[in-house]
């Protein structure tokens, strides 16, 4: 019975070092889950534009896959900071895709007009914000345009609380021959002229 007191001390003492070394190791690994691997380099997209693009490894949203596995899309999340320049870590969702070969597409004022209400609200940065009509599919957000007519830039932003705040916001941008949609947080309204001229620079190659 005297021996047998060291022996339950030294089970009792181990099964405490590996629930510690348990926790600290499940602790490490959601440190490690929390943070997104970060990607060095560049990769090619050759059949989506007419020329090739090289963009940031770090910015697809699949970095492991193979740039052209799918040649009509891509998915991206390009940081802020990399469209109007600065730091800002947060990020952009684009999704690429050949745009649709139409003459005279329709201007957002006038796809939407017959889902309006007749009011209409000057915003800061040239937007004017336009309401969507109680009843319609679009109830529920707010329409923002520029140059009144939106051909320049348009948004469709949800008016009240989302999922994901940070994308709040879908807009449909061409660029080239290529449709660019995007979704971005409401607060970055402000930075629409800034952003759209990167996307323009990012993705306007010279065929």
């Amino acid at each position: 019975m005297g021996r047998g007191v060291p022996v339950d001390r030294r089970i009792g003492v181990g099964a405490v070092l590996v629930l510690a070394g348990t926790l600290a190791g499940t602790g490490l690994v959601a440190a490690w889950l929390a943070v997104p691997p970060t990607v060095a380099g560049t990769r090619t997209v050759a059949r989506l534009a007419p020329a090739p693009l090289s963009l940031p490894s770090g910015w697809f949203v699949r970095p492991g896959s193979v740039a052209d596995a799918t040649p009509d899309r891509l998915d991206l999340a390009i940081p802020w900071g990399d469209l109007v320049g600065g730091s800002d870590p947060t990020r952009m969702r684009v999704t690429v895709t050949r745009a649709p070969e139409t003459e005279a597409p329709l201007s957002p004022a006038r796809r939407y007009a017959r889902f309006l209400t007749a009011e209409t609200q000057p915003q800061p940065e040239g937007l004017m914000r336009r309401r969507f009509r109680a009843g319609t599919p679009f109830e529920g957000e707010d329409l923002y345009l520029a140059q009144a007519d939106g051909s320049r830039f348009a948004a469709r932003c949800a008016t009240g609380s989302v999922p994901d705040p940070e994308a709040a916001c879908l807009s449909e941008v061409r660029v080239g021959n290529l449709s660019l949609r995007l979704r971005f947080a409401a607060d970055r309204l402000s930075s629409w002229s800034a952003a759209l001229d990167g996307l323009e620079r990012i993705f306007a190659a010279s065929p």
